[in-house]
């Protein structure tokens, strides 16, 4: 079967088209879709809510969960 040019033009014009509106489709779809963090990230966050939670500190990762504990004094100690 013999294909003239301009048939074989059309074809491959139309497949061109259909590949770059599937390109752009993608990328859109990227783009559209948040940043995942990767598992070490997730799970080493994860680690220390957990670690936070077992001391009772709570909070957040930003270091917001700070506890204050009372000194103990030590005889002789010059209190100012």
């Amino acid at each position: 079967m013999d294909m003239n040019e301009y048939t074989l033009d059309v074809v491959v014009r139309d497949r061109l088209a259909e590949m770059r509106a599937d390109g752009e489709r993608t990328r859109r779809i990227r783009i559209a879709r948040p940043a995942s963090r990767p598992l070490r990230v997730a799970l080493g966050h994860a680690l220390i809510r957990l670690g936070r939670r077992l001391q009772g500190v709570g909070g957040s990762l930003d270091g917001g969960g700070a506890v204050d504990t009372p000194r103990a004094s030590t005889p002789g100690a010059v209190h100012g």
